[in-house]
């Protein structure tokens, strides 16, 4: 999904690392390339991804739950929100057509998602 972020921190010894603000939610996440030069405490456009190095692990949870839980200090997450098609509804929205289509019985149903990062992509400005 496409976002305006607010730029929180860059990490100096993970160049890739940076921590943004999305609707008052705070997430660390793995940049692949920066397009254009970023600064602390500006506003950019990004897409907002998830990335699973093996298999997704998401399970149906018995309460409704819409939040982004970090696991420890590093790049994982615990997802939880409510999945409808190719969407995870949490404190934002995920959406992702090739690892949520295989759930497609869980639609309505909220549901916990472990992932290994989240992957922000900075897009062109408008």
């Amino acid at each position: 999904m496409k976002y305006k972020a607010l730029i929180k921190a860059t990490d100096p010894n993970i160049e890739e690392e940076v921590k943004i603000e999305i609707n008052g939610v705070e997430l660390i996440g793995f940049v692949d390339s920066f397009p254009y030069g970023i600064n602390i405490g500006g506003y950019y456009p990004v897409e907002i991804g998830i990335t699973v190095l093996d298999d997704l692990e998401l399970k149906e949870i018995d309460r409704p739950a819409k939040e982004i839980e970090q696991i420890e200090e590093g790049f994982g997450y615990f997802i939880r929100g409510e999945l409808d098609g190719d969407r995870l509804y949490s404190a934002i929205i995920f959406q992702d057509d090739e690892w949520f289509q295989e759930y497609c019985y869980l639609t309505g149903k909220y549901v916990e998602i472990v992932i290994d990062r989240i992957s922000i992509e900075f897009l062109e400005e408008d």
